[in-house]
């Protein structure tokens, strides 16, 4: 059986996947269940970055969350004094903001493979001794680990929507996956999606990028075949190879 794998992320999301899986070999389709567009209104976002150094710190858990920021923020006056802290929950996030922040902090790796990026920054954050108020720029849709564990420690949150995310429809959703033998899924949203489109005995293996993508799967119903153990070609990878020697094994 020729193995497909439809990789659901937003196009450009992890950079050499597609060759890294035509490498296995496998035939590769992307199929974006999920796109990305901006906020309604830009006011509170750029309320926010007039008042930058009026934050203690600044905590992005996505890469496009980074970007948007440092579009918004092109062009105003530069400010010398009271600069916040700015954390990124990955590497690929830091990369993003690129050599726009003087310094990114980034929490433990393996602590973020762990227990999720939003909760692996909290935690960092946390053990830093970040004070408030702490500036959260993030999607329309997101998970709220990071906000809620800051403020049960009496921290401000300020959360700024700065993309928003457009879901794909069901039955577009459903066709994506009728294609594929492994389904690569990045999103808790787009793993709930799934499990709404796909009806339990028409469901291909699912490979989770992450803990918390995992996680939502398996409340919902749909038990991942594998969860990559860090947001990358390389693991991705790793893991459908994984996913693919034990399919062999019970062949």
């Amino acid at each position: 059986m020729v193995e497909t794998v439809v990789v659901t992320a937003s196009t450009g999301a992890f950079p050499g996947l597609k060759e890294a899986l035509q490498a296995i070999p496998v035939l590769v389709e992307e199929h974006p269940l999920m796109t990305f567009a901006p906020p309604a209104d830009w006011t509170l976002l750029d309320s926010a970055l007039d008042r930058w150094d009026s934050y203690t710190a600044v905590a992005f858990t996505s890469p496009r969350a980074a970007t948007a920021v440092l579009e918004r923020l092109a062009g105003r006056r530069a400010r010398d004094q009271n600069v916040p802290t700015v954390w990124a929950g990955a590497a690929a996030t830091k990369d993003a903001l690129g050599e726009a922040m003087p310094q990114v902090l980034t929490p433990n790796e393996a602590e973020a493979e762990r227990l999720g990026v939003a909760e692996a920054l909290a935690l960092a954050m946390l053990d830093a001794g970040v004070g408030g108020p702490v500036l959260f720029p993030c999607g329309d849709s997101r998970r709220d680990e990071l906000p809620e564990r800051l403020r049960s420690q009496g921290i401000e949150v300020e959360e700024v929507v700065c993309y928003r995310s457009v879901l794909a429809s069901e039955s577009v959703a459903h066709a994506a996956a009728a294609r594929g033998t492994m389904l690569v899924v990045a999103s808790p949203t787009v793993a709930n999606l799934l499990v709404r489109a796909c009806p339990p005995d028409a469901r291909p293996d699912l490979l989770a990028v992450g803990p918390t993508t995992a996680a939502s799967a398996r409340a919902a119903g749909w038990l991942p075949a594998a969860v990559a153990s860090s947001p990358t070609a390389g693991a991705l990878a790793a893991a459908v190879k994984d996913v693919l020697a034990r399919r062999a094994i019970h062949e």
